[in-house]
């Protein structure tokens, strides 16, 4: 009776009643049990599961219908077939380079087929998507930076790899690379890192230690959560990780950032000395642990935690507890779309056992499975309010460092996004009791919460969410993750990591002991082997560069039930377009123009 009822009579009444959009307190008996009905069928379909991954809240089973979509797949399918080009290139003394040529042969017959064969094109793409096509491949150490380079055939070469050996270029990777989140202000001296005014002046001489930490332009990035982070290896041997400690200056005349000094572990000592930019290669050696570190922070905790895994309940509980003509159902669906695929795709094979992780990172699978669970568990929905985050970093202060382009641009976004969700929400919520009555909002925000729920720290009073105003953060924080910070930290993937001298995942040396008698072989010995790196390439290519869907492009009839919408959601797309003009300007005007957050580069949700 229950399947008839779900599959036969409610649709039959949506043809004769259309079902209206509105706050549940508002319908009737009849309405309240159409609502009813839709969420007790839609909780049997989505059920959280804590096993895929660790102990996170992920979605059990993802049925069809939230399978990557035609356009996605098509979009996909052209990185993927340009990246097996490239590998059919470099292989074409080997056995599988006939395999890759007939797997391109077929994706350009598939291309032309069109819908009716999208099924065999989510295959392909989801067969390419496990990235374990360099397993078992033969294990070849580059001689030289030139055989990096030599890698790139159809990809192309990413920009960073004609300067990655500077220092400005160094010091930009922590303000508008893939993982701009790990500055704070230094407020005191720190005894881990035992800098001095003779150290300091090596890198910015005719400045002070004392004047700079006074004037607020001292700032660090610290890796103390790799500290005893457990290994992996690889075929012919060990991989290293390091927890490094890397200290920065705003330069006075300037105003950029400048690399100051670093330590490549946690603890000084004699076998751990302090590096500074006059060490030669054993100073690029000690910049290339900062940036592995902050690789393995990315993947594991910024990307994948942050974005993708922490945005997954939101997606679950919203097609659990909104019914479909709740107001925000509407509004946060083009936000989720592909979310729970991609995720899928992440947990199945990217961060499965023998995956893309486990084969790039020094940080053992399980320890990266970690990373990602800790940094899940750590967000606390309202103090990671995008200006609260910079604020807690101490990095805010526009005056002591003015020129950190992720934070610039990011809260640009954020104040279009929030003004376009105040908007929208107010139409429906006139006042707090509006909030406080809507009982599918209340169960929304409690299973958000709850341990046998979503298991997402820091809603508004544990789940009870009491004001139009906690409503709107929790929704802007919700919509800016799907787009611009997933965005800032998945676009760069092909620009900054792609080129593994640039951003390794993994050392394959120990770090330095000393501060001199290094050399450029080295620091090639220090790299990955040639395998990981055209692996590291090809996920960098693909992820990096999938753009589907566009921030405010919604589809023309997305918000037909209600004609109020359409002017506010016409100022948003003009708010965006005043923000994309905004950035072009910034852009003409920087040392290095931070393109990632671009408006037409970021999507609506996370979908790659």
């Amino acid at each position: 009776m229950t399947a008839f009822v779900t599959k036969v009579i409610a649709p039959a009444l949506d043809a004769v009643l259309p079902l209206g959009v509105h706050l549940p307190q508002k319908d009737g008996g009849v309405g309240r049990w159409r609502r009813a009905w839709r969420l007790k069928d839609s909780q049997s379909t989505y059920q959280f599961n804590y096993k895929h991954v660790s102990a996170l809240a992920v979605c059990d089973t993802v049925p069809i219908t939230d399978q990557f979509s035609f356009d996605w797949v098509t979009i996909c399918m052209e990185k993927v077939l340009v990246a097996l080009e490239n590998r059919a290139a470099l292989e074409l003394d080997t056995r599988s380079a006939a395999a890759n040529r007939a797997r391109i042969a077929k994706f350009l017959r598939l291309k032309g087929i069109g819908l009716g064969k999208v099924r065999e094109l989510r295959e392909m793409v989801h067969e390419a998507l496990e990235f374990d096509g360099r397993v078992g491949a033969p294990v070849v150490s580059a001689k030289s930076l030139e055989d990096y380079t030599k890698l790139f055939r159809t990809i192309g070469l990413p920009p960073i790899a004609k300067d990655f050996q500077n220092d400005m270029a160094f010091a930009d990777m922590r303000v508008a690379g893939p993982n701009p989140v790990m500055l704070q202000r230094m407020k005191s001296h720190d005894d881990r890192m035992p800098i001095t005014d003779e150290i300091f002046q090596l890198a910015a001489p005719g400045d002070s230690l004392e004047a700079a930490m006074e004037q607020n332009r001292l700032y660090i990035a610290d890796y103390k959560i790799l500290d005893g982070a457990e290994t992996g290896s690889y075929p012919n041997g060990q991989k290293y990780l390091a927890a490094p400690i890397a200290l920065f200056v705003v330069d006075q005349q300037t105003h950029l950032l400048m690399p100051v000094a670093i330590q490549c572990n946690q603890k000084p000592g004699p076998n751990n000395p302090i590096f500074s930019p006059k060490d030669g290669w054993n100073w690029m050696i000690a910049k290339t642990f900062v940036e592995i570190a902050d690789g393995n922070v990315h993947e594991a905790m910024t990307h994948l935690g942050r974005t993708h895994l922490t945005m997954e309940p939101f997606v679950v509980s919203s097609l659990r507890q909104l019914a479909p003509n709740h107001p925000l159902s509407p509004l946060l669906r083009p936000h989720f779309e592909g979310t729970l695929s991609i995720n899928k795709q992440a947990w199945q094979h990217l961060v499965a056992d023998h995956g893309g992780v486990e084969q790039l990172c020094g940080a053992s699978i399980d320890a990266a499975r970690g990373l990602a669970a800790t940094s899940v568990k750590s967000v606390d929905v309202m103090n990671s309010l995008l200006p609260k985050t910079f604020a807690a970093r101490g990095v805010d202060d526009a005056n002591a460092f003015p020129n950190y382009p992720y934070r610039d641009d990011s809260l640009l976004y954020w104040d279009a996004i929030k003004k376009w969700v105040t908007a929208y929400v107010q139409l429906y919520y006139r006042s707090d009791s509006d909030v406080h009555w809507d009982y599918e909002l209340q169960a929304w925000s409690r299973e958000l919460a709850s341990k046998d729920g979503g298991r997402i720290n820091g809603m508004p009073h544990g789940g009870s969410m009491q004001s139009v105003d906690e409503l709107i953060d929790v929704v802007t924080f919700v919509i800016h993750t799907c787009s611009v910070q997933h965005a800032a930290v998945n676009f760069p993937q092909y620009d900054y990591m792609a080129y593994v001298p640039n951003m390794p995942l993994a050392s394959y040396r120990p770090a330095p002991t000393t501060q001199t008698g290094a050399t450029e072989a080295d620091f090639v010995a220090m790299l990955p082997t040639l395998d990981m790196a055209e692996l590291q390439m090809e996920l960098g290519h693909i992820l990096g560069g999938v753009h589907y869907t566009t921030l405010g492009e919604y589809a023309a009839d997305q918000f037909k039930h209600d004609g109020r919408i359409a002017a506010i959601s016409d100022q948003f797309k003009s708010n965006l377009a005043a923000v994309g003009s905004k950035i072009a300007y910034r852009n003409r005007n920087r040392k290095r123009p931070y393109k990632t957050l671009d408006p037409s580069g970021i999507p609506q949700s996370i979908n790659i």
